[in-house]
């Protein structure tokens, strides 16, 4: 029974939330009829234009409804908030082989339940509506994200020097994330010929990096819990 519910936290938990995720955004983008920061009046969502958090707005920039997306992004962050939570608060328990790997998996815990905790907030606040506490979130997602990917590559390297290859690619992941934050919080953007869309597709870029290490994560995590008997605690 306690190997089900490891196997669930650890593994079903954070794939079937990426999925959701993946699907409701989808839905949100396919849905979104309410243009762009650039141009308010243009058709339908744009890949290289319109932000992520545009999809969550109440109203979209023309002025139309925003319902569907409105719901379906929305809720999409929620649940990827509550599902992350609870796995990275029970991550440690599997990184509990030495004081070393234990340690920086907590940090890196730390780091990963205040993501989660910004990733619903960012669903909770649209940003025509609650603008300021919208971008404290959505900045401090990529912020705490790339410190919780620094500390579980090192982590992932300390279990087992197998995972050198799964936590390189892992850290590249976390390369880019930390790419967006350079590009769009210190202003990197300014420097490159189209501002806005520097900082539209670091987003996206950054998301799917996100996205991509959820299942390099799952592989790391299934063959620790093959190896090795988990006492399954908060933070370990």
């Amino acid at each position: 029974m306690m190997k089900n519910l490891e196997y669930n936290i650890f593994i079903i938990l954070p794939i079937l939330s990426i999925v959701l995720f993946v699907s409701l955004v989808s839905i949100a983008m396919i849905t979104y009829d309410g243009g762009n920061a650039v141009d308010n009046f243009s058709y339908g969502y744009s890949f290289s234009l319109n932000y992520l958090s545009d999809l969550g707005r109440d109203i979209g920039y023309s002025g139309k409804n925003n319902q569907i997306s409105f719901y379906t992004f929305n809720l999409s962050l929620i649940i990827i908030g509550i599902s992350f939570l609870i796995y990275f608060l029970f991550l440690p328990s599997l990184h509990n082989i030495s004081p070393a790997s234990f340690m920086l998996s907590r940090i890196g815990g730390i780091f990963g339940c205040f993501a989660s905790v910004c990733f619903a907030g960012v669903g909770l606040t649209p940003s025509d509506l609650y603008f300021d506490l919208h971008v404290f979130f959505a900045n401090w997602v990529f912020r705490s994200m790339s410190l919780a990917v620094f500390f579980y590559s090192l982590t992932f390297l300390l279990i087992n020097k197998e995972n050198i290859i799964l936590s390189l690619i892992f850290f590249s992941s976390g390369l880019i994330v930390l790419s967006h934050i350079i590009i769009a919080d210190f202003d990197f953007a300014l420097y490159m010929s189209n501002p806005h869309n520097a900082k539209v597709l670091s987003q996206k870029a950054a998301v799917i990096a996100m996205i991509f290490m959820v299942p390099l994560m799952a592989i790391i995590n299934l063959k620790q819990l093959n190896d090795q008997k988990i006492s399954l605690r908060v933070f370990g």
